[in-house]
């Protein structure tokens, strides 16, 4: 047989064409079922998907061999984990192609919903959509599969825009759009205004007398973990949560509105950008107030003479390689950078830079902890190195960063599944007292008093749900996020040491958080995910 010369030397990879088994019976074939746990009145359950993808694969001669579920929003690949082992066993030949229900409900978004067919075209697999009639066997030009992708992306932002039309009504007429009030407040009964919390409004002005008498934030936070006072979520105050609260005008009685929105970078990854102030929201009067104007002004005066007052020393040539990610062991606080000056100076002394701990949250001992700065920034680099050259040792220190104390997700995504069922007998169970209500059967305070029963428990059963989802997104992007560090980092983490500065700071940009001790060591990480 005869092979060309620039076939041989190049080793291209053989072409699995799916075409091919257009005519064959009895394929093993994947099901992808997706749900949003958004509205999950509006979706269909998971059980009735199963069933109809079952009976399909019966009709036309398919063997469905393994069902790939992912209860969240369809709108990007990457933040779908099921979707992924899709691809991976699609890729090991276990399945031949995949079949779902319709193409919105694989995704939302048309450049999405082409790279799942080409990824599965690549690894000689088909896609099948029943409801459109949809084969990607028979679509060369994928011109069906964009006509179908845009239409289930125009119902998608439709029903984006009839949601942000309600919420745009609302904030117009000085109602709440959010389901946990600020430290102070509580929702109105109908839980369409903030209303006076009578527990926590006294230690919002507490915090509020105790600073503007002179007490610093660190000062204020201290105080109100030695007595057992928690924050809005349960936990311990720090200086940060005591600015958030002193600096928020929604004190002041005020409500604003659509501040930010979310974006779609090249990547198709969601940011958070601020919008032009025109287009904000603002509303005075729509809440009984907890601070004066007067009082919140002078908050900003001080915080600002403050910040002048205290500056860190920083270097113009940026010395401090650590400075926007150490974190106290101890405390969890910010360790910032400072040079100190020689204290019998000659001409030819330099200073010495050190990075310091501040004992933020009053979790330290009080004695400020200092480490050297070349000590430090050498111990960075060599934990950088070290790490990035164990690739299965980075991806299960990211997942257990993020909480995730398990490679597999199945645990995590049955518990959802749990609380989605138990909050779609909550919805059902809504109904039913309105029913019950309008049909007489129960009284006007029978039906506040249980309304309001099961309103808090669908609330907190949201908030599960939507916990879980962060957890699984974040999960979901962690391998992804492996591979492009490598990628990135490949040709330069044998010589880290003798890298520029800047790319010094390119790399450990890669984390957010890393926790050293009080000798120095580190002792945890936490990446960017």
């Amino acid at each position: 047989m005869f092979i060309p010369p620039h076939i041989t030397s190049q080793n291209y990879p053989k072409h699995e064409d799916a075409k091919k088994t257009l005519e064959e019976k009895g394929l093993e074939i994947g099901g992808y079922i997706r749900i949003s746990t958004k509205k999950d009145s509006q979706k269909s359950s998971i059980g009735n998907q199963k069933k109809l993808l079952k009976q399909w694969a019966e009709v036309n001669g398919y063997k469905l061999t393994k069902i790939y579920i992912d209860v969240k929003s369809g709108e990007y690949t990457y933040l779908r984990n099921e979707i992924n082992h899709m691809f991976e066993d699609s890729k090991l030949g276990k399945i031949k192609g995949v079949v779902s229900k319709e193409i919105a409900r694989t995704s939302r978004d048309v450049m999405d919903i082409i790279t799942i067919k080409r990824t599965l075209s690549d690894y000689g697999a088909f896609f099948i959509s029943i409801k459109e009639n949809y084969d990607s066997r028979t679509d060369d030009d994928e011109f069906l599969l964009i006509l179908h992708g845009a239409l289930a992306q125009k119902e998608r932002k439709t029903t984006s825009s009839r949601v942000k039309v309600t919420q745009l009504i609302k904030a117009k007429e000085g109602k709440t759009n959010v389901p946990l009030p600020a430290y102070g407040y509580m929702l109105s009964e109908n839980r369409q205004k903030l209303v006076v919390n009578p527990e926590t409004a006294p230690i919002y002005r507490q915090i509020v007398v105790k600073f503007l008498s002179g007490w610093g934030q660190l000062k204020i936070a201290k105080y109100l973990n030695e007595r057992g006072i928690k924050t809005r979520r349960g936990g311990q105050w720090s200086t940060n949560a005591i600015r958030t609260i002193l600096l928020n005008p929604v004190y002041l009685g005020v409500t604003i509105y659509n501040v930010t929105t979310l974006i779609r970078d090249s990547k198709g990854r969601q940011k958070r950008v601020v919008r032009p102030r025109e287009e904000w929201i603002i509303r005075e009067n729509t809440h009984e107030p907890l601070i004066t104007y007067d009082e919140f002004n002078r908050i900003q005066m001080i915080m600002n003479h403050r910040k002048e007052k205290y500056q860190h020393e920083w270097s113009c040539d940026r010395k401090y390689l650590g400075s926007s990610i150490l974190r106290c062991a101890t405390c969890k606080g910010k360790i910032y950078g400072f040079k100190i000056k020689p204290k019998k100076r000659k001409k030819d002394s330099q200073y010495r830079y050190y990075y310091r701990c501040l004992g933020v949250n009053g979790k330290c001992d009080g004695k400020i902890k200092s480490w050297d700065m070349q000590t430090i920034d050498d111990k960075l680099l060599f934990y950088i190195q070290s790490f990035f050259m164990d690739k299965n040792k980075l991806l299960k220190t990211m997942k257990r960063n993020i909480n995730l104390f398990s490679d597999d997700p199945h645990g995590l995504i049955n518990k959802r599944e749990k609380y989605r069922l138990k909050l779609e007998k909550v919805i059902e169970a809504i109904k039913k007292q309105q029913l019950a209500y309008e049909q007489d059967i129960i009284n006007l305070e029978e039906y506040k008093e249980r309304m309001t029963e099961l309103r808090e428990e669908k609330n907190t059963l949201q908030m599960n749900i939507d916990s879980l989802n962060q957890k699984l997104e974040r999960l979901d992007s962690a391998e992804h996020l492996v591979n492009e560090l490598f990628e990135t980092i490949k040709d330069h983490i044998e010589n880290i040491s003798e890298l520029p500065m800047n790319e010094k700071f390119t790399l450990i940009g890669h984390f957010s958080e890393i926790y050293i001790d009080e000798n120095g060591d580190i002792v945890d990480a936490r990446f960017h995910i």
